[in-house]
């Protein structure tokens, strides 16, 4: 008892004039002593928790203002103060303490809400610091995203209302992931995502209850534009990892749940979980979007989430929009991914598909990342023998008219896919063996360029005369490709594989390699002076010197 006394004499005393003002920064030798106090098994006292819980806006404020000075013995402070009252929460929680009752007791009710009370600032307190930005990457902000997780677990165990009970804690978890989402600390969502990506009652609550949050914050215009754009990346970041999702719930093991206890029969529903899967999205789809985020989605959308959600079709407005993006040429090329999955699939009717298509069909198409991908879909796109001929006619006529403009390495993709096409329509050869084909030229031809509509273009009167342009290209190895158009159409069709990934560098590298069956010619009779020759011997220009 004695020794009780001396440490709490070694506490600061706290009163109604000093409540007033700021309280101090503990020492961690003051901490200690609290620690001993509220650790101790037959601790009665638990109001030193109040002070406990008004250290963290003074230690936020020494790591935001101090930046790397003096870090190391405030985080240790910190760190040391949060699995302090971690512990002691741990202890309330596991006898009960926080659990109300149907007791008439007002006073031990009183002292229940207390306690949750408390419990409840030091959760807010921990997700406080998960968003906190601070200069550095402070390994203070890495333990209260641990500790959030043994909370969890936690609350799991002992905060239900009858042991047969299952329950997951959704309110805490909600909490946790909603300020993941706003924090601008990028290895807080990393950190966050190495637990996330091994247990799939984390990613399936994920989805579950995200969808109202993520309304709100479109709805209430309380965020701005960036803070949103912020809530997308952190959501993207997260869920373009492959899930635990499954078809058969009986794979999954005991350890790919992060609450061991018994889980509630919803998580083994396959149809909600696709159907939440599909609102998160759909709802953080209509966020303002940049390019740059156009594009990461539109990578993984057709393989990493259009198998996952319930009713794929109701992504049909996001990807219209990402289609008609005019700031890159990009967004709308990887665009058709998806909306080939949906129309595969899921008998999504798109009646200006083809018109849309024409439309990339631009110069930039032959330089773009993405080309190869464009190419596949569209080799994949033309494929149908019930295409009318004037339709596939003007996408062979406007790509042989940007190969004249392209690079080799692009030009390299172009003439084998004409010849594909034709291969595949011939109703198409009357544009190599037009009459009028010899006297056409950039002027007489009555090929529309500018017409949006493939079956308006005029393309069908035309000639391919781009192709005998092509035959004299400046490099050899799109020259002698080029001249398959001169010869009968007796070979099979290309593999467009072997051409796609073609680019300057494997083209001169083919021609570093290559072996040549016999010497060049070289001039190497040898002159005595400048301009000298067999008629002038020994010219010289005037002023020079030998």
């Amino acid at each position: 008892m004695a020794s009780s006394k001396r440490r709490s004499a070694a506490l600061p005393t706290s009163n109604k004039k000093k409540s007033k003002q700021s309280s101090p920064l503990l020492s961690l030798a003051e901490l200690n002593s609290y620690c001993d106090l509220l650790l101790d098994p037959n601790c009665k006292n638990y109001n030193h928790l109040t002070p406990l819980l008004e250290q963290y806006p003074l230690i936020k404020k020494e790591l935001r203002d101090n930046g790397v000075r003096g870090l190391t013995e405030v985080e240790k402070n910190g760190r040391q103060l949060t699995v302090t009252l971690f512990k002691v929460f741990q202890g309330l929680v596991r006898n009960g303490a926080l659990k109300y009752t149907k007791s008439g007791d007002e006073k031990k009710q009183m002292v229940v809400k207390w306690f949750n009370a408390k419990y409840d600032t030091f959760k807010n307190i921990l997700l406080e610091f998960l968003k906190e930005r601070l200069s550095y990457e402070s390994s203070l902000q890495l333990d209260m995203l641990e500790i959030m997780f043994e909370l969890i677990k936690l609350e799991a165990s002992y905060m239900k209302s009858n042991e047969k009970d299952a329950y997951f804690p959704t309110a805490t978890y909600k909490k946790m992931v909603e300020n993941i989402l706003q924090s601008e600390n990028e290895f807080i969502v990393l950190a966050f995502i190495e637990t996330f990506v091994k247990y799939w009652d984390l990613q399936f609550y994920f989805v579950n209850d995200l969808n109202e949050p993520l309304t709100v914050w479109k709805a209430t215009e309380q965020l701005s534009d960036s803070q949103l754009s912020l809530i997308f990346d952190n959501f993207y970041l997260i869920m373009k990892n492959q899930l635990l999702f499954t078809d058969d719930y009986d794979v999954l093991r005991s350890e790919d749940v992060l609450v061991r206890s018994k889980l509630p029969n919803v998580l083994y529903k396959l149809t909600h979980f696709k159907t939440q899967y599909q609102r998160a999205f759909v709802t953080v789809l209509s966020y303002p979007l940049s390019v740059h985020q156009y594009k990461e989605i539109l990578v993984i959308l057709h393989k990493r989430i259009i198998p996952n959600m319930e009713q794929p079709q109701s992504l049909m407005d996001f990807l219209t929009d990402a289609y008609n993006v005019s700031d890159d040429s990009s967004v709308p090329l990887l665009a058709l991914n998806s909306l080939y999955e949906l129309m595969k699939s899921y008998n999504l009717e798109y009646p200006d598909f083809y018109t849309k298509l024409y439309t990339l069909l631009t110069p930039d198409i032959l330089y773009s990342r993405y080309r190869s991908r464009f190419f596949r879909l569209c080799d994949l796109f033309l494929s149908s023998t019930h295409l009318s001929a004037a339709l596939v006619a003007s996408f062979i006529k406007r790509l042989a008219r940007l190969a004249i403009s392209a690079s080799a390495s692009g030009v390299v993709i172009v003439i084998p896919f004409i010849y594909n096409q034709l291969k595949r329509h011939p109703s198409c050869m009357i544009m190599l063996h037009n009459p009028e084909g010899a006297k056409q030229s950039i002027q007489t031809d009555p090929f529309s360029e500018t017409e949006l509509n493939p079956l308006e273009t005029n393309a069908l009167n035309s000639s391919l005369w781009e192709l005998e342009a092509l035959m004299n290209h400046y490099h050899p190895n799109v020259a002698t490709l080029a001249k398959i158009f001169a010869q009968p159409f007796r070979k099979p069709s290309y593999n467009l594989e072997d051409f796609l990934d073609w680019s300057y560098t494997s083209l001169l590298e083919s021609e570093d390699t290559r072996r040549y069956k016999g010497l060049a010619a070289l001039e190497f009779e040898e002159y005595q002076a400048p301009f000298e020759s067999k008629e002038t011997p020994n010219a010289y220009v005037s002023g020079w010197e030998l």
